[in-house]
């Protein structure tokens, strides 16, 4: 066997006296012995009330082409991350206006590349820029007449006529959290334009590969240019645009959610009977005996060894049924047993389907995806099989609240979701996924609280082989809403799509390589079950913030404020000196995770 056999017997041991204590205990604790975490969770419960919104007024001016199909694209991202960093700003479509007068405003982002489209209005930037302004781009600028006015001033001193393509780059040590390192792009190749810069230039970003720079700032007169120098879109960019607009001003604050959280979906669900190939290999024993002796003591060290907790998701049955009626699971002990230590680890349990029908009725399409899944003829039908997967979790675990749903295979139609949000108010939070995938059909989500009132907390990363596709997408999260989330499934180890030929042991040493970078890369995030991470993004989504600044000072009024906060803060002069209204604690190079207890934080440097 490969894995240790000592460390087998001790975890046989542990697991079979836990078992046979949780077992003994199933009458005390149905008749009201509550456990600790409880007391956590009833504080989470309370009914919260928030502050009213504040006007952090329009100091940003976001400039477009509705002409040019990558300008709308980069515009598009570009509103969301500025309404998501809470700042106020004006769009103008150069298609349509004309360039409004700059004064009014501290800070431009360009989401047009071929400064051609400014004609003579490139001259009004650059002297705005020279007398104080601060500009940046979103995208790779096109290399042309017009841009030559513009680059000598943003510190381009050779080259600037053509591109390059990068697939590799590398983020200096300091800048971006989780940085100091190389990231992949992997099947996705972006494009930068291949320049040398003068000494006055800081490069925070370049390509790995040729070393060009795709990231800098630069001083100009009173003013400073931050230029992105990388064409990428989707939402592996939105950390780097955060960290761009973050260097514009002397000091800058955002919200953020700092929450960190696991998953396992279908867990605990019902275990297959008999062997599997990947595991007779390793281990010569049977799934159940696998997932008792094995996985399950390996998940559990992680929980020791990285201070994470992990939300189950129930599936009570693997039956095919989509109308009623719905029979019970009829063996429920192991149910139990392993929902109980998940519990006791300070760890929750969530809803997952009475079986894994995705809930979705007929005329949805799977697009050929999901030959063996079976679309369900009414609501009444859903609602009946989430009924009964709630009651069944109710009587193995009465003081659960079950605030969490994650959709089968992360697929819900809307039809789905009405459904929940009409008929179980107990349901909260729905976790599905947050990375589009191409020609799929899941339901992909924002960070946010919907028009229904649920809140969608999607998971990012999955399993246990993290590509470089999922890795930059994690980055780029901890950089913008300073938020981790990874869920995996317990037949991970049997399943070669998923890795199951290299082995349990190498699976689990990859995932713990992702374990060790978030632990490293972000040591102070919050540690959060599935509701907590809900109760996370809500705070965070109500969150409205009014900057004001004055002599190496930053005055930050906070709306939509209830006991406490948090914003990720760019210092780009100096380190904090005070801070009246919170706490601090220093992330990264000149990043600070700003906790605010009262609606109004001063910090002077």
């Amino acid at each position: 066997m490969k894995t240790n056999s000592f460390k087998i017997i001790w975890s046989l041991l542990a697991l079979a006296i836990c078992g046979l204590v949780l077992l003994a205990e199933r009458k005390g604790i149905a008749g009201g012995e509550k456990q600790d975490i409880q007391s956590v969770k009833t504080e989470m419960e309370e009914t919260t009330v928030y502050s009213g919104a504040v006007d952090a007024g329009k100091d940003c001016l976001l400039i477009m082409d509705s002409a040019v199909e990558t300008s709308v694209v980069f515009e598009e991202s570009m509103s969301y991350i500025l309404e998501s960093l809470s700042v106020g700003y004006d769009v103008v479509d150069l298609e349509k206006e004309t360039l409004p007068e700059l004064g009014p405003y501290q800070t431009v982002v360009l989401a047009v590349s071929d400064l051609s489209h400014l004609k003579e209005d490139i001259v009004k930037i650059s002297d705005w820029v020279k007398n104080g302004g601060r500009l940046m781009n979103t995208d790779t600028y096109e290399p042309n007449s017009y841009f030559q006015i513009l680059s000598g001033k943003m510190g381009i001193s050779e080259g600037g006529n053509g591109f390059t393509t990068v697939s590799k780059i590398h983020v200096e040590d300091g800048f971006m959290i989780g940085g100091g390192r190389d990231f992949d792009f992997g099947e996705s190749t972006g494009y930068a334009i291949v320049v040398q810069l003068d000494d006055e230039c800081k490069v925070l970003v370049d390509s790995a590969d040729s070393g060009v720079p795709l990231l800098w700032e630069r001083e100009y007169g009173e003013g400073r240019f931050v230029v992105m120098n990388m064409g990428e879109t989707g939402k592996i960019n939105r950390g780097f645009l955060t960290a761009a607009y973050s260097l514009l001003q002397d000091a800058f604050a955002y919200p953020v959610i700092n929450a960190s959280a696991y998953y396992i979906d279908d867990f605990p669900a019902p275990v297959p009977d008999g062997q599997n190939e990947y595991i007779t290999k390793d281990y010569q024993t049977s799934i159940k005996d696998f997932y008792m002796n094995i996985w399950l003591p390996t998940v559990l060290e992680w929980e020791e060894k990285y201070g994470i907790v992990h939300t189950g998701m129930i599936v009570e049955t693997y039956s095919d049924r989509v109308k009623g009626p719905f029979e019970e699971q009829a063996e429920s002990e192991k149910f139990e047993l392993y929902g109980n230590l998940l519990l006791n680890n300070g760890g929750e349990l969530g809803l997952h389907g009475y079986n894994h029908m995705p809930l979705c009725m007929e005329g949805f399409n799977y697009l050929g995806l999901y030959d063996g899944y079976r679309l369900w003829p009414d609501e009444d039908e859903m609602k009946a099989s989430l009924e009964e997967l709630l009651r069944f979790s109710q009587e193995l675990f009465p003081y659960e609240k079950f605030s969490v749903y994650v959709p089968p295979s992360n697929i819900l139609s809307e039809e789905g979701r009405k459904m929940i949000a009409d008929y179980f108010p107990d349901i909260t939070t729905i976790s599905s996924v947050y990375l589009p995938s191409a020609g799929g059909c899941e339901y992909i989500q924002e960070f946010g609280v919907g028009e229904d009132g649920l809140i969608d907390t999607p998971r990012i990363v999955s399993g246990c082989i993290i590509d470089s596709y999922m890795e930059l997408a994690a980055f780029s999260e901890l950089n913008f809403h300073y938020v981790q989330s990874h869920f995996l499934h317990q037949d991970d180890a049997l399943d070669a799509e998923r890795g199951a030929d290299l082995g349990w042991e190498e699976l689990s040493r990859r995932f713990e390589d992702y374990l060790g970078w978030i632990g490293d890369s972000a040591p102070d995030i919050r540690n959060v079950t599935g509701s907590q991470m809900g109760q996370a993004v809500e705070q965070y989504d109500k969150l409205s913030v009014k900057q004001s600044y004055g002599d190496r000072e930053l005055h930050i009024e906070l709306g939509g404020f209830s006991k406490e906060a948090y914003l990720m803060l760019r210092l780009n002069q100096g380190r904090i000196g005070t801070i009246d209204g919170g706490e601090y604690e220093h992330i990264e190079g000149n990043l600070y995770l700003i906790h605010a207890l009262q609606d109004e934080v001063t910090i002077t440097w």
